[in-house]
């Protein structure tokens, strides 16, 4: 039973179980915005598009609201941490975190376009080889042809393979997984990134929420 209640202990003092993040600010007061939640401090910050560019790349900073989110569980106290529990309002859509891995990949769309409808011309050449008996002499032979033809149909032509991705484009990758808020059970301070992918395009009046269970708690996000 000992063994067991150490083991606990060692768990619940560690980080964020998948061990991601970036280094909590000093205290809450850092940070423009925090509430408490019973026993643990919540604190935010909205991270700049030109920063997130140069963190990440230009097309993460066009399509997501990047928000620096930090927990500050009380003396003795434990926070069990799930972007789930946080969405992002903003002043005309309700934004839900997005997995750190989809959100390595926003150029794919960009690059993925509709296959176009015909006429695709297609071409074919090849050589034929066929085995056989001479009907006059009764011995074998071999006969050899070549043969060329030109198809035309109004089926879309097959899509290019997609182009492989750049060093950059996985360190980008990388720093987003290595940077998001980790996910688990805490009971020190831990800090990191959420994603909020977002179409619109005036990015004001934000406001971070927490809810789990019968707990709900807002964030306004200054800019």
């Amino acid at each position: 039973m000992r063994a067991f209640w150490l083991a606990t202990l060692f768990l619940t003092s560690l980080a964020a179980a998948d061990d991601t993040g970036v280094a909590p600010r000093a205290k809450p007061s850092d940070y423009p915005a925090h509430e408490k939640v019973k026993t643990t401090v919540l604190a935010a910050a909205l991270v700049p598009p030109d920063q997130a560019k140069k963190m990440f790349s230009s097309e993460i900073s066009k399509a997501y609201i990047v928000v620096e989110v930090a927990v500050y569980p009380g003396a003795g106290q434990s926070f069990d941490v799930d972007r789930l529990d946080f969405s992002l309002n903003s002043s005309d859509q309700v934004l839900h975190a997005s997995n750190p891995r989809d959100v390595a990949n926003p150029w794919q769309d960009k690059h993925a376009g509709i296959p176009s409808r015909g006429p695709n011309v297609s071409g074919e050449t090849g050589v034929e080889v066929a085995h056989g008996t001479d009907p006059v002499t009764g011995r074998p032979r071999t006969s050899v042809a070549t043969y060329e033809g030109v198809a035309v149909s109004n089926y879309p032509a097959d899509p290019a393979p997609p182009a492989p991705r750049g060093n950059s484009d996985q360190s980008a990758a990388q720093r987003v997984r290595d940077m998001a808020l980790g996910q688990g059970l805490t009971s020190k301070p831990v800090a990191g990134y959420l994603y909020f992918r977002y179409s619109g395009k005036k990015r004001d009046g934000l406001t971070l929420n927490y809810s789990n269970d019968d707990l709900s708690v807002d964030l306004k996000l200054p800019k």
